[in-house]
């Protein structure tokens, strides 16, 4: 959100993030009911976001985005990404406002005047309304800010609003989120039973022979193995969202030797119109494809060619132009220095009012008489210069940091008004100087030793390709589509033809990048397009400067994913199952044939291992990775072979030799306010787990 200049000079009101700007702009009208056969980008639990309402909030986000840059230009990556933001924000709206709903919460006007101009005010607030001198929050601003607001014009009223309003809907979810956190209750026979697991334990002897000991090769699976290790894990085969995997090539457009000779025929004609030129700066400007800052540079720092030449010739001299990592360079020495690094100085400012900043009163005029009756008295006292930056000084941070200037770089744009004065100063030496924003009174301390510097205008010309180049290289692209229409023929052409294939596995709906290549958004359409099939190949996507082909491998649909489409993905598991198996029926033999744990132990070829283990504890005993195996010694008599107790990770033969009970206890308040603190945690997130239970209907590749 921009607020207009003149009151973010006066309040120090920075710009707000895009994010609450666009928490702002989304608070509409969206638990009313929409008439049937409108065109929608989503419907949340049966209510609908019409795209002509998304796309009205994504263009008011854009223009708030633009109008928080020095410039106007946005990349297609920013979009992308204001767009996403943007539809997740509406469907959170629709999704909590019917929670405030059903328990009637709302933020009365009494909590939203308390949260801007109360004793604790929103963050929002605290962030935003800040002293420029001491960076500490000012009510006095929030209110400056208030009785200004009638005066703005219409822009900015409605910029304050929708601030507000974010502030409103903020606080909501904050009040939502602590009612959930408040609601958790815990009866004492269950913290004594969380006790009781935590704090009882066994005395156990065990062997657990590794089954991972067993060679691949000696494990045979078949689709039974399969279908048992499936239907265990089926929990973990729920997908929440559908899944791409395509195979692809790219055809890069380089510049062809034709597009190399006619970029060489203009370089020379602009290498003439160089030397010619009686501005080589503001030629630079106007014709290079790269910018170049003509700030002075030590020896070392440019392409070795222009810095070989010119370091050591005179001002006027050209370099001829020269090939360079696809592009041609020239060059003219515009001025040689000797020039100190840095320096090190004190300034204090006396500004005058200027467009922006009514805040100052005086006039340029008053503010020059002031500063020289300042430095009427800095000719006999100079030590004053400290003081009077302290204490005096309106520049930012003097209170903080006494108006010392320390590490002004050759260079830096933003304090070289003060290096170009220092440059014929003598240390302690005193200047006043006229800026911008007032007159500085600047003292120098001190400076590095000059070294010899240079000062270069450089012009670039990209080697591109042309216009043809790119309809040519698209024309073999779209070849390479029409005689490829198969998977097999797909993998012949790319390595006829010296492709390289890449795969793009697990591809989401909301993506825009398929392995790195930004703004992929047509491809990611494509593949999750209701017409396209595993094995199509695609139409060719301009993916920027390359031409991508590809074809669909895999589509793996939301819900439970059949076995046939993880089947690849599972079979180590499959195979460490089977092995699992496999050492089970070799252990149950043993503990048949032979009573003893250590007679077992021999035959298995492992060792008897100890451990004292609790109900609801790990340690690095093997036993205890196995919660199955835990539960089940638990309810399980003392003195006796157990087994073979099978686990997920392993099997198992054990003696029970002895039960610790837990230690007696009557107060168990430390252990309710953990379990508090945890839950209170977890509600934090209550809206995630919201969203999942929601029935949503996203139509975004529809439209985007």
């Amino acid at each position: 959100m921009a607020i207009i200049g003149t009151i973010r000079k006066q309040s120090g009101l920075a710009v707000i993030i895009v994010g609450v700007a666009i928490a702002a702009f989304v608070i509409g009208d969206f638990g009313k009911r929409r008439a049937r056969g409108t065109t929608d980008i989503a419907v949340v639990n049966g209510e609908e976001i019409p795209y002509a309402d998304y796309s009205a909030k994504v263009e008011e986000a854009l223009e708030t985005q633009k109008e928080n840059r020095p410039n106007d230009k946005i990349s297609d990556q920013e979009t992308f990404q204001l767009r996403q933001g943007v539809y997740d924000q509406l469907v959170k709206e629709v999704i909590l406002s019917k929670e405030y709903e059903e328990i009637g919460l709302v933020v009365s006007p009494e909590e939203l005047f308390d949260q801007i101009q109360g004793k604790q005010p929103h963050r929002y607030i605290l962030q935003y309304f800040k002293d420029p001198k001491t960076g500490a929050y000012s009510p006095a601003l929030v209110l400056n800010y208030l009785k200004q607001l009638d005066q703005m014009e219409p822009k900015a009223k409605k910029q304050w609003l929708a601030f507000e309003k974010a502030i409103k809907e903020d606080r909501q979810e904050s009040n939502f989120n602590n009612l959930v956190g408040k609601s958790f209750y815990m009866p004492k026979a269950f913290l004594k039973q969380e006790y009781v697991s935590k704090t009882r334990s066994m005395q156990v002897r065990f062997v657990a022979p590794n089954p991972y000991e067993i060679p691949d090769k000696d494990v045979k699976i078949n689709d039974a193995d399969y279908q048992t290790f499936y239907t265990k894990n089926i929990q973990y085969f729920f997908q929440d969202e559908p899944l791409r995997d395509i195979d692809f090539v790219t055809f890069d457009v380089q510049p062809s030797p034709t597009d190399r000779k006619k970029t060489t025929d203009d370089v020379v004609a602009l290498y003439r119109d160089f030397q010619a030129s009686p501005d080589p700066v503001n030629f630079m400007n106007a014709n290079s494809d790269k910018k170049f800052d003509t700030v002075f540079i030590k020896k070392g720092i440019l392409a070795p060619r222009i810095d070989s030449l010119l370091f050591n010739a005179k001002p006027g001299t050209f370099v001829n132009p020269f090939e360079q990592n696809n592009s041609w360079l020239m060059a003219k020495l515009l001025e040689i220095q000797e020039r100190p690094d840095t320096m090190n100085g004190m300034q204090c400012l006396i500004a005058f009012a200027y467009p922006g900043n009514e805040n100052i009163k005086r006039t340029k005029e008053q503010a020059k008489a002031k500063a020289d009756s300042l430095m009427s008295v800095l000719k006999k006292k100079p030590e004053m210069l400290a003081d009077y930056a302290r204490n005096i000084s309106e520049f930012g941070n003097a209170k903080q940091d006494g108006g010392i200037l320390k590490g002004i770089k050759d260079g830096d744009p933003a304090l070289s008004i003060f290096y170009n004065t220092g440059l014929n100063m003598k240390p302690k030496e005193i200047k006043l100087i006229e800026t911008k924003v007032g007159y500085a009174i600047f003292r120098l301390d001190d400076k590095t030793k000059p070294v010899k510097k240079m000062k270069v205008a450089m012009v670039s010309r990209n080697i591109e390709p042309s216009n043809q180049t790119y309809q040519d290289t698209y024309t073999k692209a779209s070849a390479f589509a029409g005689q490829n229409r198969t998977s097999e023929a797909f993998e012949k052409g790319a390595s006829k033809q010296g492709l390289s294939k890449r795969e793009s596995p697990n591809m989401k709906e909301s993506d825009n990048s398929v392995m790195g290549m930004q703004n992929a958004r047509e491809v990611i359409r494509w593949a999750f397009s209701e017409n396209t099939k595993v094995g199509d190949i695609s139409p060719v996507f301009d993916l920027q400067g390359k031409y991508m082909v590809a074809i669909l491998k895999n589509a793996t649909p939301k819900g439970t994913v059949p076995l046939d489409l993880v089947k690849t993905r599972i079979e180590p598991s499959v195979k460490a199952d089977k092995k699992v198996q496999i050492t089970g029926e070799k252990l149950a033999k043993a503990m048949a044939e032979l009573k003893d744990l250590y007679a077992v132990s021999n035959q298995m070829k492992t060792k008897v291992d100890t451990s004292v283990i609790t109900f609801a504890g790990m340690n690095r005993a093997a036993i205890t990775r196995d919660p199955d195996v835990v539960g089940t010694l638990f309810v399980s008599p003392t003195s006796i072979i157990l087994g073979p107790l099978h686990g997920r990770y392993g099997v198992y033969a054990a003696i029970i030799d002895a039960i610790n009970e837990a230690p007696k206890k009557d107060d168990f308040t430390s252990e309710l306010q953990q379990d508090k603190q945890s839950f209170e945690q977890r509600a934090a997130s209550i809206y995630t787990a919201l969203q999942k239970s929601a029935k949503i209907t996203d139509s975004r590749l529809k439209f985007f």
